[in-house]
């Protein structure tokens, strides 16, 4: 099992990890620990979650051993409105990690899926907590599957889920791999004002130049992201949308 000590090791200060066992949510866990007191560049990594979260309010999969579940606190001086740029941010940090470790290529999949041959093996779910139009803070979760459970993944997940090794590729890869992925991210975000991982983020998404169906306005083709991070589409009679939720599209 990964310890605090072997990831701690790896980190770049401030940040500081917490291993557990199992957890509900470690985006949950450390929103609780965040109201308390807890500091900034906090990282909470479990070896499982038995109410993993993702975008649109879907269950995240964590089976126990299988992944990398990991959640980083972060206390940024910005607007509440400006935290979605940290989810275009871990995801350029997950991809390049990911890349890194498996030397294979690692796309975005708008807004927080990082695919690679078209299957997702890591997602993003970043949170926030503001009172009196101040952020407080915000919980950005990273989950990443590390290798398929025993049997396969379950029948609704087989066809877009992918992992990034055959079988558990030990402690050592694995703490290095968390711990590339939360050092470029809190480097990232130091850059969120100026969003200097934008051409990056725009470099590796797999929906640019592809047909999508936007609910309620039928379908029309990825012209780009904008700074702001919205996904720029051109329907056939010539007008022009900004989605900033995949909720605004409809699910392939």
């Amino acid at each position: 099992m990964l310890t605090a000590a072997e990831l701690g090791a790896l980190l770049h200060p401030p940040l500081r990890a917490l291993v557990l066992e199992s957890v509900d949510s470690t985006n949950t866990a450390l929103m609780r620990m965040a109201a308390t007191g807890a500091a900034e560049g906090t990282v909470l990594l479990a070896q499982a979650q038995t109410a993993g979260r993702g975008q649109r309010g879907r269950d995240f999969y964590s089976p126990a051993g299988c992944g990398i579940y990991m959640s980083l606190l972060l206390r940024p001086k910005m607007p509440p409105e400006d935290v979605l740029a940290i989810t275009p941010a871990a995801a350029v940090a997950a991809a390049q990690a990911v890349e890194a470790a498996t030397g294979r290529r690692a796309d975005i999949k708008w807004v927080n899926d990082i695919q690679i041959d078209g299957k997702k093996v890591c997602g993003i779910l970043t949170e926030a907590a503001s009172s009196s139009g101040t952020l407080d803070c915000a919980v950005c979760g990273i989950g990443i599957n590390l290798f398929p459970p025993l049997g396969g993944y379950p029948e609704a997940l087989r066809d877009r889920a992918g992992a990034l090794f055959d079988a558990y590729p030990g402690d050592e890869r694995t703490a290095a791999l968390a711990a590339d992925v939360l050092n470029r991210l809190w480097e990232l975000c130091s850059l969120l004002p100026a969003r200097d991982f934008l051409d990056e983020y725009r470099a590796r998404s797999v929906l640019t130049g592809r047909s999508v169906t936007v609910n309620g306005r039928g379908e029309g083709v990825v012209e780009g992201i904008d700074r702001d991070f919205s996904l720029l589409i051109r329907f056939g009679n010539g007008e022009t949308a900004a989605l900033r939720s995949a909720s605004e599209l409809k699910p392939e």
